[in-house]
C-alpha cells in the first residue's frame, strides 16, 4: 500500500485553508497517512490527528474580531514578543490536554528551532500542548516557549515547509501545501500612507514633512494599530525564500498553493473565508493526484 503523507506549511491566519484542503482530499477518498506541520500547519495537523479538526473548524467559524481580541494577552514591557501567548496556550490545552504525540493513533509530527542553537527539532512525542505553542511562536509576535530545559521559537523560522518530515516518517507520497506561494499585497502599506496624507492636509503640513513622516515605522505603529499584521505579512514575506529553497532538496510530488495573497496572516477571524480557499485549491489538485495514484 502506498503511503501518502501531507506537509502543512506555516503562514499564521492564512493556515486556515489547511482545513479547506484536509476536507477535500477527504471528501476525494485520498487516504492520508501521516501529517508534519510548522506552526499553525502543526496545530491544524494536531487537530487531524487527535480527529478534532471538523468540530474545531465549527468552532472557528464562530470567532470573529472581538474574539480574537480576547485571545491576545499582550507582554508589556514588550521583552520576548508582543504577546505572551498564554491565552493562546490555554485554548490548545483545551484540545490536546492529555494528548502525547507518541500515543496518538494517527502518525503526526510537529517541528520548532532550537533558540540557543538555531537547530531545527521535529518533535515525535512530547505533550502535544507544549509541542504545538513551540513550534508557533513567530518571532517578535509570540514569545518562545519552554520544554524541559531548552526555549524554542516558530519551526518556520528554518523549515516553513516540512515535507522532510514527511518522507522521514516512511511516506512514499507527499502532498506539500505551502502558504507563502504569493506574499502579501501591497494594499494594506498603501492605505497607511494615505492615512499619513490626511492627517498632514489636515494640520496643514508641508509635503516634504509627510515624505518624511511615511518612512519611519514608529509613525505606523502609532497611527494604525496594526503591528501585528505588518509583523505577519514581514514573516510570510522572509519566509518564502527558505520555502522555494527547501523545496529544490525535498520536492513532494504534489504541490497545493492557495492564492492567499490578500491575507497578511493577521486575519484570524476569517475562517471560513480562508479555508474556503485552500478547499478550492485542493479540489483543483485532486484529479491530477487520483488520476496518477490510480485510486
Amino acid at each position: 500500500m502506498v503511503k501518502i503523507g501531507v506537509a502543512l506549511g506555516g503562514g499564521a491566519a492564512r493556515g486556515y485553508a489547511h482545513f479547506g484542503v484536509l476536507f477535500a482530499l477527504e471528501r476525494s477518498g485520498i487516504p492520508i497517512h501521516c501529517i508534519a506541520g510548522t506552526s499553525i500547519g502543526s496545530a491544524v495537523g494536531a487537530l487531524w490527528a487527535t480527529y478534532q479538526h471538523i468540530d474545531c473548524y465549527k468552532s472557528l467559524r464562530k470567532i470573529d474580531k472581538a474574539g480574537v481580541r480576547d485571545m491576545l494577552d499582550p507582554e508589556l514591557p514588550m521583552i520576548t514578543g508582543f504577546l505572551q501567548g498564554r491565552k493562546l496556550y490555554d485554548l490548545l490545552e483545551s484540545w490536546f490536554k492529555g494528548y502525547r504525540v507518541e500515543d496518538l493513533t494517527r502518525q503526526f509530527c510537529a517541528n520548532a528551532v532550537r533558540l540557543d542553537t538555531g537547530d531545527e527539532v521535529t518533535f515525535y512525542s512530547g505533550r502535544l500542548s507544549d509541542v504545538i505553542r513551540a513550534s508557533v511562536s513567530v518571532p517578535v509576535i509570540l514569545s518562545p516557549w519552554r520544554i524541559a530545559d531548552s526555549t524554542y521559537v516558530d519551526g518556520g523560522v528554518v523549515n516553513p515547509l516540512p515535507v522532510r518530515q514527511c518522507r522521514e516518517m516512511g511516506a512514499d507520497v507527499v502532498i506539500a501545501v505551502d502558504l507563502l506561494g504569493v506574499v502579501p499585497s501591497v494594499r494594506m502599506h498603501e492605505q497607511g500612507i494615505e492615512g499619513i496624507k490626511k492627517v498632514a492636509h489636515r494640520f496643514h503640513l508641508p509635503e516634504e514633512v509627510v515624505e518624511i513622516v511615511s518612512d519611519i515605522p514608529l509613525i505606523h505603529m502609532l497611527r494604525n494599530p496594526k503591528v501585528p499584521e505588518t509583523a505577519f505579512a514581514a514573516v510570510l514575506i522572509s519566509q518564502r525564500a527558505l520555502v522555494n529553497a527547501n523545496l529544490k532538496e525535498w520536492p513532494p510530488d504534489y504541490l497545493i498553493r492557495p492564492d492567499l495573497s490578500q491575507y497578511t496572516g493577521a486575519e484570524f477571524h476569517l475562517v471560513e473565508e480562508i479555508s474556503d480557499i485552500g478547499l478550492k485549491s485542493a479540489e483543483e489538485a485532486i484529479p491530477r493526484i487520483i488520476q496518477c495514484l490510480g485510486i
